[in-house]
């Protein structure tokens, strides 16, 4: 099993804030395919696009309706059931300003919280959701385990 990047970096304070996010992001796909026995027979595509508040916001409100920020944003693909696609994933929309400040405020390094949060991402591309309590509790329990490998 292999899980194949693209990334898009649209904010250059990626590169300067943040210059291991490949690697960081990278190393977190493969603790979430190691993690999940379910998904680790097949080769998988997932793309990273690196932004600021003001694209994700714009993506937030002309996707989700909420003309707000988030940390990141998952676009799974909407044809699962197409053999042309089934392995390619989708995107997963990451926010430089976010991860800044929310680690800062969370007391958390921002490497570590580059992890969870991708790996936040990548769940839902794996059709994990936080809707009710119970999804939320099960998300949360396959982030954790998988971000404590991590660090």
């Amino acid at each position: 099993m292999t899980v194949n990047i693209d990334f898009s970096v649209l904010d250059k304070r990626w590169n300067q804030s943040l210059p291991n996010f490949k690697k960081i992001i990278s190393n977190a796909s493969n603790n979430v395919f190691d993690e999940l026995n379910q998904f680790k027979d097949k080769n998988y595509e997932i793309s990273f696009m690196m932004v600021d508040n003001k694209y994700i916001k714009e993506l937030n409100a002309n996707y989700r309706s909420k003309d707000r920020a988030t940390n990141v944003l998952s676009f799974p693909m909407i044809d699962k059931n197409s053999l042309k696609h089934e392995n390619i994933l989708g995107d997963v929309v990451i926010s430089i300003d976010k991860i800044l400040s929310e680690s800062k405020d969370l007391k958390i390094e921002v490497d570590e919280y580059l992890a969870k949060i991708s790996i936040h991402g990548i769940l839902h591309l794996l059709g994990y959701d936080h809707v009710s309590d119970n999804d939320y509790e099960v998300m949360n329990r396959v982030e954790e385990k998988i971000i404590k490998k991590i660090i």
